[in-house]
């Protein structure tokens, strides 16, 4: 089989990817292990960064009837367990496995092939370029020659490994879990909870992600709870991360509240989300890289489907040059990095300095939220206007903004 681009991975990224690709005229073939419909383990969020995709899909309206929830408000919960609340600018959350579904399915729309149950094992490698992809499709064993390569295939990515692009920081590697509940008591409806590693922990450490969330789903009827946690500082516990979860749940005072009458509808999953200051490496003669097989998720929040998107559009619109010119040489491969790096840097950076300014300092954290109860307005500021205030007028620091928001 010959294919002028090969797409791994039918996540956000690689959709997005082979949406613009087929649209440019490219004959695009996207791949996937799993069979689709899949779930993939997050908190289920699509923020409005990613709607001009949507609509560029044709998937908007859809994708608003899919939302178990609308958030508009945001509840900080500190090591103490005192809490601020800020408005936020209103985002979908609706299952993965519902979600991306949808972006798959729109797209397709633009002309692109899908292969499902096609697990690609190994790049084909030529004279240092690659040259399309080994795999297992159903059972059997396949290659696709294909002029370039789009590597989108998550964070445990054997492509990505294979070209030595991986990512091992165990500051800047988070392992979460997430699970659905009915039975979950004290929610607002349209208001996140963020739960931040308390200070009671058997063993203290402190991790800049919140470790705990809980997200009202329909009308609050379910609800969906997880954890995030760094290795580094899952590690300082000596606990799973199971246990650490369970122990939120029976000895937190917020955790108790909501957790004592809960029932699984869907016991916890775990997962493996890379997270970045800046766009790295992301290239080889003949491939691109992008999303979590590029650890390109932010570092504030460890939120990735932006970068994943946008690094797909991006290398839709390189790889047509690539191949109209004939040029895949080193040079000519390290646009792409640049390039990526032009649209995710400044939001990159940006969440990078809300975690060293606010996040990861629990006394700085304190000093915000009661920063923010004295402000005007208070409990419906802004929460990325106040984070921006506080840091330069209350901690006088340096916060580089741009018009590339969109990671932010």
């Amino acid at each position: 089989m010959k294919r002028q681009v090969v797409v791994v991975g039918a996540g956000p990224g690689g959709c997005t990817a082979a949406f613009y690709l087929a649209k440019a005229g490219i004959d695009v073939l996207l791949i996937d292990k799993e069979t689709w419909p899949r779930d993939k383990i997050c908190g289920d969020s699509y923020l409005p960064a990613l709607y001009p995709f949507f609509e560029d899909m044709g998937i908007m309206n859809e994708m608003k009837a899919a939302a178990a929830c609308n958030p508009k408000a945001l509840r900080i919960i500190d090591p103490d367990e005192e809490y601020a609340d800020f408005d936020v600018e209103p985002w979908l959350i609706a299952p993965r496995r519902i979600g991306d579904d949808i972006i798959r399915r729109g797209a397709l729309t633009s002309g692109a092939d899908f292969m499902e149950n096609f697990q690609a094992e190994e790049l084909i490698i030529r004279r240092g370029v690659v040259r399309g992809i080994k795999g297992i499709y159903n059972n059997r064993e396949i290659e696709v020659e294909a002029d370039a390569v789009v590597i989108a295939d998550g964070s445990h990515s054997a492509l990505a490994r294979q070209l030595g692009i991986y990512k091992e920081d165990p500051e800047y590697i988070l392992y979460a879990g997430r699970a659905y509940y009915d039975g979950v008591e004290g929610m607002e409806e349209g208001k996140f909870e963020e739960f931040y590693t308390p200070s009671t922990l058997p063993k203290p450490t402190y991790s800049p992600i919140c470790l705990t969330w809980v997200a009202p789903l329909y009308q609050g009827k379910y609800a969906s709870v997880g954890i995030t946690i760094a290795e580094k500082y899952l590690r300082e516990t000596g606990m799973t991360l199971e246990g650490l979860f369970q122990w939120w749940c029976e000895n937190t005072k917020f955790g108790r509240e909501r957790m004592h009458n809960a029932r699984p509808v869907e016991k916890l999953k775990g997962w493996r989300l890379p997270g970045s200051r800046k766009i790295e490496k992301n290239y080889a003669p003949g491939a691109v890289v992008i999303g979590d097989a590029v650890s390109s998720a932010e570092a504030a929040f460890e939120y990735g489907i932006p970068s994943s998107m946008i690094g797909g559009r991006v290398a839709a619109s390189f790889l047509p040059e690539v191949l109209s010119s004939g040029d895949f040489s080193e040079k000519k491969f390290s646009e792409f990095q640049t390039l990526v790096g032009k649209e995710l840097n400044p939001g990159l950076e940006y969440n990078a300095n809300f975690r060293d300014n606010i996040l990861a300092n629990k006394k700085t954290m304190k000093q915000f939220q009661l920063w923010a109860k004295t402000q005007p307005g208070y409990p419906h500021l802004i929460y990325d206007q106040s984070v921006v205030k506080f840091i330069t007028e209350v901690l006088h620091k340096e916060i580089v903004l741009s018009d590339k928001k969109i990671t932010q």
